[in-house]
């Protein structure tokens, strides 16, 4: 819900973790970091924060003044998140309690014993603790997942490794990194992070934030060669994106 996606960072390469300021404006406080890019890009991020990527040269008074305009825009985007948000349920990590992995909801059942593990059997995750907290759970259950992430990841980036070798671009390296705001980045030299909590989305979804970072790697910036691109290989990746957004992971 942003001038551009905001569930994948704008490629890494463009930004400079140095340049980062926060603005105050007539919506309240922005995030500012400044960019190679060209061009001014405008994010509400899920939590409310506004974000606002701008090139290096242009004055923040004239940041202000492109949020200013874009004002009705920004608070429909803060109800609409508002509104999801307040849907949202915090999660549970004891019998009972459901997760999502690949779009699909298991239940969880838990046990005491010595010997800790994590399975999935049909419709449940069998966790065995040594303890039985909800904190020893979701220690074992988050473990869990980002294994898992890394063996999905893995596999779906290997099949754009001809890709990129027929285009000349470094063949996609995968980094699983937690990001609060963000589903994936990606960066020229071939890194493509993503977050492992995307495992718990449907495969199409992983599949749109992937292919979303894969055409960033031939097309840093969100113009219409990157759109192109992303339509080409995903052309249903609107839907797929307001799923993402709207899905209680």
């Amino acid at each position: 819900r942003s001038d551009r996606d905001w569930s994948s960072d704008v490629c890494s390469s463009d930004l400079t973790r140095t340049n980062m300021a926060t603005i105050k404006t007539t919506v309240g406080e922005c995030v500012l970091r400044r960019s190679r890019r060209r061009t001014l890009a405008i994010s509400v991020l899920p939590d409310g924060t506004v974000e606002v990527v701008a090139p290096v040269g242009v004055l923040e008074e004239e940041i202000r003044e492109k949020v200013e305009k874009r004002t009705r825009w920004i608070l429909r985007q803060h109800r609409a998140f508002s509104v999801l948000n307040a849907m949202r349920s915090p999660r549970r990590y004891c019998t009972g309690a459901t997760h999502r992995y690949l779009g699909r909801q298991y239940r969880l059942k838990v046990t005491v014993g010595e010997e800790q593990g994590v399975k999935l059997r049909g419709a449940y995750l069998h966790i065995v603790s040594r303890t039985g907290s909800e904190k020893s759970v979701e220690a074992q259950v988050t473990d869990w997942m980002r294994k898992r992430a890394k063996e999905q990841f893995a596999r779906r980036l290997k099949g754009w490794q001809n890709w990129c070798a027929e285009r000349g671009l470094a063949e996609p390296q995968l980094r699983l990194v937690a990001m609060p705001k963000r589903w994936g980045s990606a960066h020229k030299k071939g890194y493509v992070a993503l977050n492992p909590e995307l495992v718990r989305a449907p495969s199409v979804c992983i599949d749109y934030v992937i292919t979303h970072e894969m055409c960033h790697l031939r097309h840093p910036q969100h113009d219409k060669g990157f759109f192109a691109e992303l339509e080409r290989f995903c052309p249903q990746w609107r839907a797929f994106k307001l799923r993402l957004e709207s899905m209680d992971l």
